[in-house]
């Protein structure tokens, strides 16, 4: 074998040369050594340099492999550190399929000056990231005789690496385990935050489904959001935010990454902004920087001065990069509107252990624990299926590495896993250098804000009043409906009522022209007569669904009745991917967990969104902004199914979102995730039903925000109960109409299967709140009071936006489109133009 690869390796050095480019060299090998995987042949090369000397490679080459057949026979004791029930499992399946034999001790102590005495006899220890191994512990493993510290992680500020050189000790880490998986977290910390996904699951859990102004949240399109470190974490939620979300992305770094700044198609196209910029302007801010003594204390109390009022933080990296007494501080006067951290500073003695039954000295983490306002998560970010594979494998083959005399591999041939010390800090040189590149912020561009001023005009010709009869009022539509009226020039009167429209109420509009009501309130034949019979002119809903309207009724009354169709498309697309990403990560589980002073991460395993399965039944407005952050953002392989084929999902960028439309049947059988975006009809009740289930793929997470009807209760149940369904984010449920927006956590809940559902700890569900935020309360408002002032002119409500029609009629059927081809009521054209 070696003197046909050296024939081969003559061949072509027809100069004599005796070296080689490292390509040609590696076209050698790779047909000579079919056996051999292209990162295993790679990895061999990449010590020996760009040109190669192929006569003393081949003869290394040999001698390697001879050595290391015979040291794979010999055993390689391998003490593992904070080793929980997780890492047993996977250490030894990788220990199996690689045929490694390495022979593992479990240890669940952490790596400190009490327990190093627990690597006595074992050439590696395999340490975690709240394991110590400062100098004195580094000098014990060596008179210990232990050759290597391998880091199941990424981070390695907890080594002393000058102390690892100077005693000869290998350190190596896992440096790309899953990026994916840490910078998907981060992202479903931001929006289990901003969306109150936590505290929803908390209060559902307890019966209380009030939805009040604390739960309110913002819609994402167009915000700011600032990404502080852009390595490779950093740039996946980078891309996330701003393909996906479509938000306004700046970024810092000391080091500028060329697929952040350099435009699109190669790179991002995110500017790189001064930290202090980026802190004044921003509306989030996600952390992905390491834990330096120059990013020590990153965000502290001069950063708080300069911070934007209400900024979202959000921290998977290090809890060192926040002065925590800072963040207290900022998070009690307001200038920090909430955080969401899977890391905190001090976190070392609690995180992977269960104090439940004890109690947290440290008074900082004591303090964010109990802070509404705060999402703690105990470092659980890289904890997937597909990142405990990859540290696993990682792992061993660096033990293999050292063991067989070749040092650790590059990770799929390309990252170095081998730790050691920095040389120096950066230059003054280049750090005045870096700070010139940036001078260009100067002419950055103020945020990008998409509630635009035209899209809320004053009312004219609203001189006489126009008495509106207000049902299922909460106290921040009453505050928004009042405050609209006033902003708007309206000269409403509204009477608010807290209590729903039935006939029971009916008697309340007596006197009004109008009445505005909720998803819940009753507008049955027999309520529309009555209303007819008081007098009422027009019937207003602040909602989008039109399910609880009898048009035809309406019709033969000649009751005007209009909705908001348009409010709350990104609102809603973007809650259902909150709360996929919730269930998927098992946020709300974590937050609870912690509350209680348990860290551990027994239970929270997610898994990676990239490259997963999507199915989107209904790519209407709402559909089509969570296929686009599911495919552009996540990077999730989107299939679809419609009633009609719409060119901008189907058209390739920039056009559209270049997606495939699939049979309903295709959807069930190939997604990882299914998400319900349609409306409740005739032919959708119950579309997801023990027969749909039962073709689904094991463990397929299940998202409704569009009607619960759409959903069987019972077989819902049921698969959870097999465990066919992996997990549900339910913002409606079937039968919701009584409890929903009210707090019954003082009463029997008499909806048997609401109550069941509530208590798999793998469903989360919130009550109907998908639409609830500060700019669709504004959108919602100025919409609706628009239609009464049209009624009160005498005149057809117009389009909203200039867009969408806002009168409901029978006409119109009960849905946009229905979910199967048979016959529709409206020609493909007008459900296009919806």
């Amino acid at each position: 074998m070696a003197s046909s690869i050296l024939t081969e390796c003559r061949r072509i050095d027809a100069a004599g040369s005796g070296a080689l480019p490292k390509h040609d060299l590696l076209n050698v090998l790779e047909s000579a050594l079919p056996d051999w995987r292209e990162d295993d042949v790679e990895t061999l090369l990449h010590t020996w340099g760009e040109h190669i000397q192929y006569e003393a490679f081949v003869r290394w080459l040999f001698e390697m492999r001879s050595s290391s057949s015979r040291s794979k026979s010999r055993s390689f004791k391998v003490a593992i550190f904070s080793c929980a029930p997780y890492d047993r499992e996977w250490f030894d399946r990788a220990n199996e399929e690689l045929s490694s034999n390495m022979e593992f001790t479990y240890n669940p102590e952490q790596l400190n000056m009490d327990t190093v005495k627990l690597a006595q006899g074992c050439d590696a220890v395999c340490t975690f990231v709240n394991d110590f191994a400062g100098a004195d512990v580094v000098e014990a493993l060596h008179e210990l005789g232990v050759q290597m510290i391998a880091l199941r992680c990424a981070g390695f500020d907890r080594v002393d690496l000058k102390a690892t050189e100077r005693f000869g000790i290998t350190v190596a880490r896992v440096p790309a385990y899953s990026p994916y998986a840490v910078g998907e977290h981060a992202v479903a910390l931001m929006l289990s935050l901003n969306r109150h996904i936590t505290r929803s699951y908390r209060n559902a859990r307890i019966g209380n489904f009030s939805l009040n102004g604390a739960m309110i949240g913002q819609t994402l399109h167009g915000k700011r959001v600032g990404i502080i470190g852009t390595g490779l974490i950093g740039s996946i939620t980078a891309r996330v935010m701003k393909k996906g979300f479509e938000c306004d992305v700046v970024a810092y770094d000391v080091f500028e990454n060329p697929k952040i700044a350099d435009p699109e198609p190669q790179g991002l196209a995110i500017p790189y902004v001064s930290l202090d910029d980026l802190l004044s302007t921003c509306d989030f801010i996600s952390l992905h920087a390491p834990l330096l003594p120059s990013t020590k204390h990153m965000i502290n109390f001069d950063k708080l001065k300069i911070m934007k009022k209400g900024i979202m933080i959000v921290n998977t990296s290090r809890g060192g990069l926040i002065d925590t007494k800072a963040l207290i501080q900022g998070l009690k006067d307001g200038t920090i509107g909430g955080a969401a951290m899977d890391v905190v500073e001090n976190e070392a003695p609690y995180f992977f252990r269960n104090f439940s039954t004890s109690w947290i000295t440290d008074e900082n983490i004591a303090v964010l624990l109990r802070m509404p306002n705060v999402l703690l998560t105990p470092h659980l970010a890289f904890f997937t299926r597909e990142a405990l594979k990859t540290i696993s494998d990682t792992s061993l083959k660096s033990m293999a590495g050292v063991r067989e005399g070749s040092g650790p591999p590059k990770q799929n041939g390309k990252l170095d896993c081998v730790c050691l010390p920095p040389k120096q800090e950066p230059s003054v040189q280049r750090k005045e250098t870096q700070a010139a590149a940036m001078s260009f912020m100067q002419s950055l561009p103020p945020p990008v804000h998409p509630m635009k001023a035209e899209y809320f005009p004053a009312f004219e010709n609203a001189d006489h009043t126009f008495r509106i009869a207000f049902f299922s009022a909460t106290p921040t539509e009453i505050e928004a409906f009042q405050k609209g009226n006033e902003e708007f020039k309206g000269n409403f009167t509204i009477d608010f009522y807290k209590s729903r429209l039935t006939m029971e109420s009916v008697d309340l509009v007596k006197g009004a022209q109008g009445v505005c009501i909720f998803v819940h309130d009753d507008a049955s034949a027999e309520v529309l007569k009555a209303l007819k019979a008081q007098g009422v002119k027009m019937l207003g809903l602040r909602c989008s669904g039109t399910n609880n309207v009898d048009k035809d009724a309406a019709d033969e009354l000649g009751l005007t009745v209009t909705h908001v169709p348009g409010y709350s498309a990104s609102s809603t697309g973007e809650h259902a991917v909150a709360l996929a990403t919730s269930v998927i990560r098992c946020i709300p589980q974590a937050v609870e967990n912690t509350r209680r002073c348990n860290f551990e991460l027994n239970g929270l395993l997610g898994f990676d969104m990239i490259g997963k399965k999507v199915g989107i039944i209904g790519t209407g407005r709402t559909g089509k902004v969570a296929a686009r952050i599911f495919s552009a953002g996540y990077g999730c392989e989107v299939l679809c199914h419609d009633v009609v084929e719409k060119s901008q999902i189907k058209e390739a960028p920039p056009n559209g979102l270049g997606l495939r439309y699939v049979s309903l049947d295709e959807i069930f059988t190939q997604s990882d995730i299914i998400c319900l975006f349609v409306p409740l009809n005739g032919k959708t009740t119950k579309l997801i039903d023990a027969a749909a289930i039962e073709k689904m793929k094991n463990g397929v997470i299940l998202v409704n925000t569009s009607r619960g009807g759409l959903i069987d209760n019972k077989a819902l149940i049921q698969g959870l109960q097999q465990g066919k369904i992996g997990g549900a984010g339910l913002d409606v449920v079937e039968g919701e109409d009584a409890y929903f927006h009210t707090d019954w956590s003082n009463k029997v809940v008499e909806h048997d299967d609401l109550s069941v559902l509530t208590c798999f700890n793998n469903v989360v569900v919130t009550y109907h709140q998908a639409w609830f935020t500060v700019e669709s309360m504004k959108s919602l408002c100025h919409t609706t009071l628009r239609s009464f002032h049209a009624c009160r002119l005498g005149e057809e409500p117009p389009l909203q936006r200039n867009k969408y029609k806002t009168v409901v009629s029978k006409q119109d059927g009960d849905c946009t489109a229905s979910i199967d081809f048979m016959s529709f009521r409206r020609s493909k054209k007008e459900i296009e133009s919806a």
